[in-house]
């Protein structure tokens, strides 16, 4: 965005990550519904032509082809993200955004190769498993959808053999009320004791009346079998049955198989019926899609430009070493490591055994730059957990300042990425920021404790 307003969206999405960071410092809970969503135009997924390396019009179609599957594919996950954000589902989110960003970088990979003329860069597809939230759009949020669908040996009245019986399904939905309760019955399935009915009924409801919850909660829905008799003779009962729907609450559907009462005594028959709503009354329906996934594999010339993102001190940290000497012996010094962030040490290698991991899963050779930033990590965490053991006052204040530091500019950091309109960044950041306050806060108590 390069508009005025574009500009002025992103100066009001900075200023209101202000509170957000004050709490964070104050250690109150950050509500991650309130954090703006990133900005994204048309112009995210536009290839920029070049004038000095235009491409072949061959290559110009595979490059449009892979930018549609690549833009479907983040603008997936970016839906599913800020769907999770506003249920405040945190761990979900945090996945979800993993997968956008992701999905971002092969994009920037993709317009960059564009530009500079390149050939289209290799991919290939794979298959990754996430969590989706179960949503029936085909239905409003004021629509429940019940599905009678078959009888299993029903037990027939007396007088009645099973292959004589002439089957038909009433039922009663007790809302708004009793008095108004919702009615309908099913066709009647003749000479059968189980008969398949496979009928469906699109009941209203309102989430929001006082009533329904005690509906949902105590009564659900009411059964009745029912069989025809025949010229002049009256429809006897074969049972009664009852559909809880309590299930509705973190469910979108429930499909039950119900015992068939006469009274309060089983009958041996039963009922199978489904109830169908848009989506959960309160909590969340997840299901696992595995799907596949659009990967652009790493291209050395391509692939240079995010060096520095890695080696950057923020939002990124890494181990703080340096030779002893900056002389011609700094080879051959060891290295001198200084006093960091517990939390953010730990963070970095677990996020650097996910990278190194993923290349050995696609038997891959993870780059060297990535294996030593590894090794320097673990080292450094060595190194400061063998200082703290044995620590002196001295080296404890020194520690503790230098969580202080770190706090002041990953503080400074969040509003400096807010103020770009990086959203990603800032997220990034104020989750560091949580950490090192976490650590500092345990840090004070030891020492006064």
């Amino acid at each position: 965005m390069k508009d005025m307003s574009g500009a002025a969206q992103h100066l009001r999405h900075a200023k209101g990550l202000d509170p957000m960071v004050t709490a964070a410092k104050s250690g109150l809970p950050v509500d991650i519904t309130k954090i703006p969503n990133v900005p994204v135009s048309e112009d995210d997924y536009s290839l920029a032509r070049s004038q000095t390396s235009p491409v072949s019009p061959r290559s110009s179609e595979k490059y449009h082809a892979l930018m549609d599957l690549l833009q479907k594919q983040h603008q997936k996950c970016l839906s599913v993200s800020q769907r999770f954000t506003l249920l405040g589902n945190v761990s979900e989110a945090l996945k979800s955004e993993k997968l956008v960003e992701e999905s971002m970088k092969y994009i920037e990979i993709l317009k960059d190769a564009h530009a500079k003329g390149r050939p289209v860069p290799k991919c290939h597809t794979e298959e990754r498993t996430f969590n989706s939230l179960k949503v029936h759009s085909s239905l409003s949020p004021n629509d429940l959808v019940l599905y009678i669908m078959r009888g299993i040996n029903l037990l027939p009245p007396p007088g009645v053999s099973p292959n004589d019986l002439n089957a038909s399904v009433k039922f009663e939905f007790p809302f708004p009320s009793s008095e108004e309760a919702q009615r309908d019955k099913t066709n009647t399935v003749k000479n059968t004791s189980s008969p398949e009915f496979n009928e469906q009924f699109k009941l209203y409801i309102n989430r929001t009346h006082r009533g329904f919850k005690r509906v949902i909660q105590s009564k659900g829905i009411k059964f009745e079998i029912l069989h025809k008799g025949g010229l002049f003779k009256t429809d006897k009962v074969v049972g009664s049955a009852q559909l809880k729907l309590e299930a509705l609450e973190n469910h979108s559907e429930i499909r039950e198989i119900i015992d068939v009462m006469d009274g309060r005594k089983t009958t041996g028959g039963k009922l199978e019926a489904r109830v169908k709503i848009r989506e959960p009354l309160s909590g969340v329906d997840l299901q696992p899609v595995t799907e596949k996934w659009l990967v652009l594999e790493p291209v050395p010339s391509l692939s240079s430009p995010e060096k520095p993102q890695e080696q950057a001190p923020s939002p990124r940290s890494k181990p703080r070493h340096e030779a002893a000497s900056r002389g011609g012996h700094s080879n051959s010094s060891p290295p001198v490591y200084r006093l960091y962030s517990f939390s953010l040490l730990n963070y970095d290698r677990e996020r650097l055994e996910r990278k190194l991991s993923e290349y050995r899963k696609n038997h891959q050779d993870p780059p060297p730059d990535l294996i030593n930033q590894h090794k320097d990590v673990i080292h450094s965490l060595q190194w400061q957990k063998a200082q703290l053991e044995r620590a002196s006052p001295a080296l404890l204040t020194e520690y503790e300042n230098v969580l202080r530091r770190l706090v002041q500019g990953l503080s400074e950091s969040v509003k400096k990425f807010s103020s770009q309109g990086n959203r990603d960044a800032a997220k990034d950041t104020l989750g560091r920021l949580k950490m090192v306050e976490n650590e500092l806060e345990s840090l004070k108590r030891k020492r006064t404790g």
